[in-house]
């Protein structure tokens, strides 16, 4: 189409492509050395995909989000038991669930809060 021809003939194209290309470069080694530090603090990231780590490290905050890939970090956990309050789900985890469905109450409550890395250790 005319339209394509015309975009892909504009000059110094190639050269700005370039430039954003290695911009994107420097982002990604960025995020994959921030992406090493969190796997260095929780070894068990390691066992993940980058998209995965990603998710879960969004959703730190929201233990009832990152309950779905406790099975790619753990061989026999698929999720956990949360302590409700006033009827909803808060984030204080009382027990957990193996594949299973076998239930195990927790002899210490777990508060889920603060570094995702820190409260699944």
């Amino acid at each position: 189409t005319p339209n394509v021809v015309q975009a892909c003939c504009k000059p110094k194209l190639y050269e700005h492509l370039d430039e954003l290309q290695g911009r994107l470069g420097v982002c990604q080694k960025a995020l994959e050395q921030y992406l090493e530090t969190k796997r260095l603090a929780f070894p068990r990231f390691y066992f993940i995909s980058a998209t995965d780590l990603l998710d879960i490290l969004s959703k730190g905050d929201q233990p009832h989000e990152v309950v779905k890939h406790l099975a790619k970090l753990f061989d026999s956990m698929a999720k956990l038991k949360f302590e409700e309050v006033d009827g909803e789900k808060g984030n204080k985890a009382i027990g957990m669930y193996s594949k299973d469905g076998e239930y195990v109450d927790m002899s210490e409550h777990c508060v889920c809060k603060g570094q995702v890395e820190n409260w699944l250790t």
